[in-house]
């Protein structure tokens, strides 16, 4: 948490600044398509629809550098396996739903370079933090099943059109997000697609 609050005063700090009219400093609204899977034991393995939507700031170095911070809620969407029990006997729930939903507050910073005027590259880490976590696999008493951070890196492009942009990113996670116990590890991936808009 104390991360967290630290990265949200660097964006609200970049965001004042962003809006004294300083020209290097931009500012935009960004909604996109979050398809993810989670890999690991008890789980299915494939790609379920989700959204995510925040806001952006840019610090432009020079025509082809920049930095951009995002603060974002993401929903990832994954199912239960029908081997969850399988893995999870003593702990699992066998009345638990199939479908389980999971809501973060995330925090990529991404570094962008410009190829030209139409076409630019991302990458970066992303730090994200837990806030819904809508499954019911473990019996009562036993806690949630999801860690509460994530750690993943990003990398996509983007089409720009003046002020609009549309732009594909992969998400891999890197860190272990299972919390049932330290056997079977999971990993979430994500393919975004989505538009981004500069309102400065």
């Amino acid at each position: 948490m104390k991360h967290t609050l630290t990265l949200l005063g660097i964006l609200i700090v970049i965001a004042s600044q962003a809006q004294s009219g300083i020209p290097e400093w931009h500012y935009g609204l960004k909604a996109d398509l979050n398809y993810t899977t989670i890999n690991g034991k008890g789980l299915v393995s494939g790609y379920t629809m989700g959204a995510q939507a925040g806001v952006f700031v840019e610090r432009s170095f020079n025509k082809n550098w920049s930095l951009q911070p995002e603060l974002l809620f993401t929903q990832s969407n994954t199912k239960r396996g029908d081997d969850f029990l399988t893995y999870y006997n003593t702990s699992g729930n066998p009345f638990a739903a199939k479908d389980i939903k999971l809501g973060y507050l995330s925090l990529p910073v991404m570094i962008k370079y410009n190829i030209n005027k139409s076409f630019s590259i991302l990458a970066g880490p992303q730090y994200s933090l837990l806030l819904v976590d809508a499954e019911s696999l473990l019996t009562k008493g036993d806690g949630k099943a999801f860690k509460k951070s994530e750690v993943s890196a990003n990398l996509g492009g983007q089409f720009n059109i003046g002020v609009v942009s549309v732009y594909g990113r992969y998400n891999l996670g890197i860190n272990n997000i299972n919390n049932i116990d330290n056997r079977y590890a999971w990993h979430a991936s994500h393919i975004q697609a989505g538009i981004a808009v500069k309102i400065n």
